[in-house]
Formats: C-alpha cells, structure tokens, sequence
C-alpha cells in the first residue's frame, strides 16, 4: 500500500507541477504575443517615419544641388564675360561665394529641420 500512496503522490505532484508550468507558459506566450505586436507596430510607424525623413533630406540634397549649379553657370558666365578685367573676375568670385555659402547656410537649415533620423525599434526577446 506504501507503493500505490507513493505513485499516487508522484502523479499528483507531476499533474500539479505540468498545471502551473503550463499556466506560467501560456502567461509568458501571451506577453511575448503583446510586445510582438507593439513592436509590428513600431515598425509600421518606423517605416512611415524613415520614408518621410529619406524624401525629405532627397529634397534637400537636389534643391541644394540646383542652387550650386546655377551659382556656378553663373560664375562661369561672369567669367567669361569678365575676360582679363582682374575688378569683374574678382567680383563674380564673390558672387559666387555668396551664393554657395547661403545654399550651405539654407542646405544645413533644411537638415537640422528634419531633426534626428529615426531609429529602428528592437525586436523583443521571445
């Protein structure tokens, strides 16, 4: 009889201990669904967000790309028409000058706009 009370113990023992193990597994399984989806869903807002900021700072970069081209059709053409006159090539130079610093100056107004670039969110530990 001391036998059968001892399988009988471990049985119960075993029930009791896969009962709570299971419990603890499905509350950790739910938990791991929930930060799964919060972070689909940071994902989804990541992709919308870096999809602006990369259209944005293309922007930048091709308005800041005509500003330089024009400034230097326009050098050039001073140039040119300037000849060996030392007074006009000095002072299409300083056009020029002028009108790349303020492209730079309106380039890095446009980038610090935009702010940080976004950031990839973490996959959560399953």
């Amino acid at each position: 009889m001391k036998l059968s009370n001892r399988i009988k113990s471990a049985i119960v023992v075993s029930a009791l201990v896969l009962g709570t193990s299971s419990t603890a597994a499905m509350a950790v399984d739910d938990s791991t669904q929930a930060a799964l989806a919060q972070y689909k869903t940071q994902v989804t807002a990541f992709k919308a967000s870096i999809t602006t900021y990369k259209a944005s700072k293309a922007a930048i970069k091709a308005t800041f790309a005509t500003t330089k081209a024009s400034a230097i059709a326009t050098k050039t053409a001073a140039l040119t028409a300037a000849g060996t006159d030392e007074t006009k090539i000095d002072a299409a130079k300083l056009a020029f000058k002028t009108a790349m610093d303020s492209a730079k100056s309106t380039r890095d107004a446009g980038i610090a706009q935009l702010g940080v670039k976004p950031t990839k969110p973490v996959r959560p530990v399953s």
